[in-house]
């Protein structure tokens, strides 16, 4: 299991749009900002009990506008982005590509949806099968837009896996 992750909007829909919130549980603690919680009761997304709500720190607000302005993120993107600055977690959860490479600007290790659900299979939380149903639900099922190309290499990735 690895440590502390902040998670942006888009892991939180699309791991329950496929039904497997508990993927999560890679992660000892998962946290995220009330704008985040704010887009998922706009896209009609539950908070899954794992993730707690922590607030911006009044030294941390200029950071949000900072990004906001500067890279065009969205509200969400920047607070959850500046909250992984603030708590200095391990991870980033994101699938929004700019919000990826600003967090690499900053040093912080992201990782997105497919990540998640392979970090799950290494960790043994899903099977090698449902590993691979998980993976083709994200195209099937998920508001991810995702490639056929990527499926079908994420899908032989887990085949060739050999876990202990």
């Amino acid at each position: 299991m690895v440590n502390e992750a902040v998670s942006n909007t888009g892991p939180i829909i699309h791991l329950t749009e496929i039904n497997f919130t508990k993927a999560f549980n890679i992660f000892n603690s998962i946290t995220t900002t009330p704008e985040v919680l704010s887009e998922l009761i706009k896209n009609e997304t539950t908070l899954p009990k794992k993730i707690k709500i922590i607030n911006i720190k009044a030294e941390w607000k200029d950071k949000v506008k900072v990004l906001t302005n500067q890279y065009n993120l969205g509200l969400g993107e920047a607070s959850a982005l500046t909250l992984a600055m603030q708590e200095k977690t391990d991870y980033f959860l994101t699938d929004d590509l700019e919000a990826r490479a600003i967090a690499g600007k900053y040093n912080i290790e992201t990782h997105g949806t497919i990540g998640i659900i392979l970090r799950a299979f290494r960790d043994k939380i899903i099977d090698k099968g449902g590993a691979i149903e998980k993976i083709g639900e994200i195209k099937t099922i998920s508001s991810l837009f995702i490639t056929q190309d990527l499926i079908d290499e994420i899908i032989n990735s887990i085949n060739t896996f050999k876990q202990d």
